[in-house]
């Protein structure tokens, strides 16, 4: 008999070199201390000591993990993380995405899929009752996600669920991305290369049973309040209404500056082509996260491309900001047909987007010219050659293959200056949200260890004294912010409300409850949360123990890039956010002071009980229970 409720307490090893797996179970207190998601996986990458190995070394596992709570029928849990060494960083790496696969690992017999070694040829693994069996891939190797997941429901039947790279991910672009259920983005970080460079095309989970929960008429209990209460959250209402979130750049984009052309404008003179009702006019439908109601997922279809896969085109809210105004492209059908295809292709859009417009800045300063490996210009504005680079990157052709590295390693490539283009951070392409008008998101995409992400915490825009939601502060005061802020307003007061949006997301990156559905401006309070938990594991939990399972995570991902070699000189944006004050609009005149974002770094490391160096101290280390990871008390003498 399980006696866990809400998981199964079991790793699932996977060797794709000697194909073959075993189960691994684990304690109740680990499974208390590092419950799942990016902290359970940063966890497992301490243990398998890798922090000399380059991303793409076979010994590197490559992790897919559920969570204590996740994978079960309520609001807000329909989720899944992967981690790993991230290719682009070389750091920590964490991505996770809703959609029926989370759903789906739960029932697999195993809480973790950790995969470690390399096939000697193209793989797909099927998971079923905790054990991994193999399938020679060779034949799908370059295909398209949408083919291969076509191939596999032929082989295996309809009810298995996927993970798959297209040949993106075969061609260890540095951004590629793996794809579940063939519209499910798993993006950011570059997982898609690692699953390529490990000779694996697939994992499929044949689910069975989930383990049981604890109190299952709660959860039915919180599904029915959700879906009533849906209706009186504005933002959780804009999530569910056709178009859905990304549909944000008219709606909310232009009061805190719009990302233009690599950063380098903040106002867009084709704005109204990302209107609601330009939206609208095409074939939009909500996709399903199992047990959850709000639906905040939609694929959107570009008009007048029959030739395209329909199904692939799930759609988050970067790619309208990244392949839209970023690259200078007002075309709503373009942006969308971009999308598909790195669906299709397994791309990461978002880098995709900043790996493209630093290209189109380069041919605007002439650092880049026609005949420098590419074979025509790349201009801001012009769709047909953005598309064609998607291929060009996807496939490594001329100036693609160098743009597949990611901007950092293309910039060092490139010289003459390109570096100062380059929108990244720790090597990873930055997000379409304006940082020099929201001085939180900016310290966030500075300090967080996965490197930049706009879900980092809740953005200043919500909490702003003329824009923010009316119901922003409801939830808030429940973590200790009690009144708003404008945006773009920097010191150590925001700092402090800044690690309590940041850590409470990183709980619910930790337990996989989905940003979309938990606090501090959507419905599940921290107190439900807590609900949630006890009911699907039956622990007696608190708000309080949520909070610090977040704090865990922050603390054991900066430990691993400390020792991986980061230091806090890697906490920096790109110069561009210092010098360049926004030019026009609602916010013109807003910038970066250098010298109080420092101030605010350093406040934020004390904040967290890491030394001046960003390092956490040995006692906070003891604090969270993290004493484990500690190789060499030493470290600590300074």
């Amino acid at each position: 008999m399980n006696r866990h409720y809400g998981y199964s307490g079991k790793i699932l090893w996977v060797d794709l070199s000697t194909q073959s797996s075993h189960i691994e179970e684990r304690n109740d207190i680990f499974w208390r201390c590092f419950v799942g998601g990016g902290l359970l996986g940063a966890k497992l990458l301490f243990e398998t000591n890798c922090k000399d190995l380059d991303p793409f070394d076979p010994q590197v596992p490559l992790i897919f993990a559920s969570s204590v709570v996740a994978g079960h029928m309520a609001p807000g849990l329909a989720r899944f993380a992967v981690v790993a060494k991230s290719p682009l960083t070389g750091g920590i790496g964490e991505a996770r995405t809703e959609g029926p696969f989370g759903t789906s690992l739960k029932q697999c017999g195993a809480d973790v899929i950790a995969l470690v070694g390399k096939s000697k040829r193209p793989v797909t693994v099927i998971v079923r009752n905790g054990e991994a069996r193999f399938q020679d891939s060779s034949d799908l190797w370059g295909r398209n996600t949408g083919d291969v997941v076509d191939e596999l429901e032929r082989t295996f039947g309809a009810q298995i669920h996927s993970a798959v790279i297209g040949p993106a991910g075969e061609n260890k672009v540095r951004f590629a991305s793996i794809v579940s259920d063939r519209t499910f983005q798993v993006q950011r970080m570059g997982f898609g290369a690692i699953m390529g460079a490990k000779n694996v095309k697939a994992i499929l989970v044949d689910p069975i049973d989930a383990p049981p929960v604890y109190d299952e008429k709660y959860l039915n209990e919180i599904t029915d309040w959700y879906r009533t209460e849906m209706e009186k959250n504005d933002l959780t209402k804009w999530q569910y209404d056709q178009p859905g979130f990304s549909d944000w750049i008219y709606l909310h984009g232009l009061d805190a500056a719009l990302c233009v052309n690599n950063y380098s404008k903040c106002a867009f003179k084709q704005v109204d082509s990302f209107k609601t009702e330009r939206f609208l006019e095409h074939r939009i439908e909500d996709l399903i996260c199992p047990g959850c109601p709000n639906n905040c997922i939609k694929s959107v279809l570009p008009n007048g491309l029959p030739e395209l896969d329909n199904r692939s085109s799930g759609i988050h809210q970067e790619v309208t900001g990244t392949m839209g105004p970023n690259i200078g492209i007002g075309d709503l059908d373009v942006t969308l047909t971009a999308n598909n295809l790195c669906n299709q292709y397994g791309l990461d859009p978002t880098s995709l987007g900043f790996t493209i417009s630093f290209a189109m800045e380069l041919f605007d300063k002439g650092i880049l010219k026609k005949g420098m490996n590419a074979d025509r210009e790349l201009n801001f504005g012009d769709a047909a050659a953005a598309l064609k680079m998607i291929d060009d990157i996807t496939f490594r052709r001329g100036l693609g293959d160098v743009l597949a590295e990611g901007t950092k390693r293309a910039a060092e490539v490139i010289g003459s200056g390109a570096e100062q283009y380059a929108m990244q951070v720790k090597g990873m392409e930055m997000v379409p949200f304006e940082p020099r008008s929201q001085s939180n998101l900016a310290l966030g995409y500075a300090i967080a260890p996965v490197g930049p992400r706009y879900e980092i915490c809740e953005h200043d825009w919500d909490f702003d004294t003329t824009v923010g939601w009316a119901h922003t502060l409801d939830l808030s005061r429940t973590i200790g912010i009690l009144d708003r802020i404008p945006m773009d307003y920097i010191g150590i007061d925001k700092v402090r409300n800044f690690k309590a949006l940041f850590n409470l997301w990183s709980a619910a990156d930790a337990y996989l409850f989905c940003i979309f559905a938990v606090a501090p401006t959507r419905l599940l309070s921290l107190e439900k949360m807590a609900g949630i938990l006890h009911a699907v594991t039956g622990w007696e939990t608190s708000s309080y123990e949520i909070m610090r399972t977040g704090e865990r995570r922050t603390h054991i991902m900066r430990w691993f890039n400390h020792v991986t070699g980061f230091t806090s000189q890697d906490d920096l944006l790109p110069q561009r956010f210092f010098v360049e004050p926004l030019q026009e609009g609602r916010r013109k005149g807003d910038m970066l002071d250098l010298s109080k974002f420092q101030l605010s770094i350093h406040n934020f490391y004390l904040m967290m009980g890491w030394d001046e160096r960003g390092i956490p101290t040995l006692q906070t280390i003891y604090d969270y229970q993290l004493e484990s990871i500690i190789d060499d008390k030493n470290e600590f003498s300074v």
